[in-house]
């Protein structure tokens, strides 16, 4: 049986995930239609598979009978009556993060996913990179005893144009953290194992002005946050601190015991270890390659290959709404603070 998959948004995402489906895993899957209103992206989508039907409307994409599975790669604001709408058709669901840009989206998703049959799995690739799953074996196999602190870095350069801008506009991406950083907070709630408590942020924009007035994102932020075991986080994100393809991104883990590192241009992890004098870290190299798709993310390739698992052959995957949700939460909640100036408790 090949999965029969219907994508709503066929920018450059959606269109990485057409060639992921249609073409690198076509023994399993295929893609039986495609929905847009972009004359260019239906014609590259329909290059890769020109057997797709076109709709011009989600809705009736959604609940054709041509289609087993939706994969949502749409604007921010759009992903959750989306998403609802393909769970009540009774369908499979691959959905971008994030899971909502409020937390009352938020929470209506994961009642959603909670209630269905069908297979939900939010887009969080690194989660399926060995490299990134390496990290979270060493700690729970106890190399740096118990987790105390966690952190990303991530200096980089801007948000790639979006149709009609709305990466720009908090009011439909839930803004910059929302949008970019789910990711990051996802791998840090992932290798704690906690959920996590409250948050404290600060940012500003400085550069990255694309549309006027109040609404526009953030270019720079700082991120303090605590989980509910008591390990303590932060998070720093700069949109004007590299240009491309010379971006950093760096992130670790600190424990009772030592430390984890990344050095993801080299696929090492470094550790050092608590009472050893070491002068040199050790470094656990990892074969982990960059996947086949839009920014070439560790994990990419891995994560559609889990998908289809999933739903043909009922293997659980690591990014459920359940798993997940939390690291869209914390953004939001970090949004919040950067407006409000305050600390933000989570439920």
């Amino acid at each position: 049986m090949k999965l029969r998959f219907g994508f709503l948004g066929i920018g450059s995402m959606g269109i990485s995930h057409v060639q992921q489906w249609h073409v690198k895993n076509a023994a399993r899957s295929t893609c039986s239609a495609i929905c847009g209103n972009n004359e260019a992206n239906l014609k590259r989508a329909l290059a890769v598979a020109p057997d797709a039907k076109v709709f011009r409307d989600e809705r009736e994409l959604i609940h054709s009978p041509l289609v087993d599975a939706v994969a949502i790669s749409t604007p921010n604001f759009t992903h959750l009556p989306l998403a609802l709408e393909t769970l009540k058709a009774g369908k499979h669901l691959f959905l971008e993060k994030p899971c909502g840009i409020t937390q009352d989206e938020c929470a209506q998703l994961l009642d959603a996913a909670n209630r269905t049959d069908r297979v939900v799995m939010i887009g969080h690739e690194l989660r399926y990179s060995p490299y990134f799953q390496r990290i979270k074996a060493l700690v729970d196999a106890g190399e740096i005893g118990r987790p105390r602190m966690v952190w990303t870095r991530e200096f980089r350069g801007p948000f790639q144009p979006k149709s009609q801008d709305w990466i720009q506009d908090d009011r439909r991406s839930g803004g910059m953290l929302v949008d970019k950083n789910c990711h990051q907070f996802d791998l840090m709630n992932w290798w704690t194992g906690a959920r996590p408590r409250r948050v404290a942020a600060f940012g500003h924009n400085a550069v990255m002005r694309v549309i006027e007035g109040p609404h526009q994102v953030n270019d720079h932020a700082t991120v303090n946050f605590e989980y509910d075991n008591g390990t303590l986080g932060s998070l720093q994100i700069c949109l004007f601190g590299r240009d491309f393809p010379d971006e950093e991104l760096e992130m670790g883990i600190v424990g009772e015991a030592g430390s984890l590192q990344t050095r993801i241009s080299t696929v090492e992890i470094l550790q050092w270890k608590l009472g050893t004098k070491q002068k040199e870290p050790i470094a656990h190299k990892v074969e982990s390659k960059r996947g086949e798709g839009w920014g070439n993310h560790l994990g990419f390739d891995e994560m559609h290959a889990a998908f289809l698992a999933a739903v043909l052959d009922g293997q659980r995957p690591l990014t459920t709404v359940a798993d997940c949700v939390d690291a869209t939460r914390i953004c939001i909640a970090a949004e919040e603070s950067i407006k409000k100036g305050n600390v933000v408790e989570l439920d």
